[in-house]
């Protein structure tokens, strides 16, 4: 299979001393981890499929060649800084060589999943959530399948924010220091791309850094964006649903998205009762069930649940624990994870060490 015939935007780069036959082997087993179907095994290449697009790596002479190709230009980014970012965790001087093909045509421009939103208001929303509505340059590229995005908040006492760029060898430099930006991932609740409306709930609670900028940010301020991504409206009719507050607006996005033949479950778990008066549209397939959080996590939950309804979707969006949990289930119960949407939208803090 040619990435050539079969996309629109390319991109290759060597990746000086990393062997071939050694990234092949590492390249399989990461598949069969996340499930991505390999479409060519040969001694001379390995072509992994993604959902944005397919991961070639090449035997070339001595040299081993990543060649990437993508139906769309931001798609083709994010798999390109996803490669890198995996690389420079394991062999950090062969990602420091990495030169993309098109890095020079890009190099000091902003990255191209990246655009700037204008914030035009905060409002409450029953549950302790905040509403913001923003107006967004391009949304042409957000829809059912990609209902995600990653704000990049600067710090609020900056005079001059520092924005991501792309580097000449094409990867991207984000700010680091006082200077580094907050990047917490959202849903799409609300969005109208020909006026370039875009409306996201943020949960409140204290000490989070999204909440404290909700609360304080004025009309007229300008943030960062970069998405979309993530996984989009289930396609399947029969599912349970797992999440907390963090999943709250994606649960509702689904539920006025679903078809209306889909049944189900839904499962929210409340750490604050109040956050139980999120407004959720109704879906006659569907039944709500809010518990209170402790006892059984919700990974626990959809675990029993797969066994209660083995033909049905679960999609689950918690904290890291309960994720890992119902993926290491998939796992050991030989289940394709690929059928399911598992996500950890965000990770309890470790507990501090008593050096009493």
């Amino acid at each position: 299979m040619s990435l050539l015939d079969h996309f629109d935007f390319h991109a290759q780069t060597a990746l000086p001393g990393l062997p071939f036959d050694a990234l092949h082997a590492d390249i399989r087993n990461r598949a069969r981890e996340h499930d991505l179907p390999v479409v060519v095994d040969t001694a001379e290449e390995i072509q992994i499929e993604t959902v944005y697009g397919n991961y070639s790596f090449q035997r070339q002479a001595t040299e081993t060649i990543a060649v990437i190709g993508a139906s769309r230009a931001d798609w083709l980014f994010t798999l390109k800084d996803s490669l890198s970012d995996t690389i420079a965790q394991l062999v950090p001087d062969v990602a420091a060589a990495i030169r993309w093909s098109d890095a020079q045509e890009q190099a000091g421009k902003l990255p191209p999943n990246f655009q700037f939103i204008t914030i035009r208001a905060v409002t409450r929303v029953p549950g302790h959530f905040l509403r913001v509505e923003a107006e967004a340059e391009d949304l042409s590229h957000f829809t059912t399948d990609a209902i995600h995005f990653r704000l990049a908040l600067p710090d609020p006492n900056l005079a001059h924010p520092e924005w991501p760029y792309l580097s000449e060898s094409g990867q991207t430099i984000w700010p680091k220091g006082d200077a580094s930006l907050h990047r917490p991932v959202y849903t799409v609740r609300e969005m109208d791309a020909a006026s370039g409306r875009l409306v996201f709930d943020i949960f409140e609670h204290e000490g989070g850094r999204a909440t404290e900028w909700a609360r304080t940010v004025t009309p007229g301020t300008r943030v960062g964006l970069t998405g979309p991504g993530g996984g989009g409206i289930p396609e399947a009719k029969a599912l349970r649903i797992y999440a907390d507050e963090t999943g709250f607006p994606a649960v509702a996005r689904i539920l006025e998205t679903l078809d209306t033949d889909a049944r189900g479950q839904v499962i929210l778990e409340l750490t604050d009762p109040v956050s139980g008066d999120y407004p959720l549209p109704e879906h006659t397939g569907l039944t709500v069930e809010r518990r209170a959080a402790g006892g059984d996590d919700l990974g626990d939950l959809a675990i029993a649940g797969l066994a209660a309804a083995p033909d049905h979707m679960v999609w689950l969006a918690a904290e890291k624990t309960a994720a890992q949990k119902l993926r290491a289930h998939f796992k050991s119960a030989g289940l394709n994870a690929r059928d399911h949407y598992v996500s950890a939208y965000w990770s309890r803090p470790a507990p501090a060490e008593d050096h009493a």
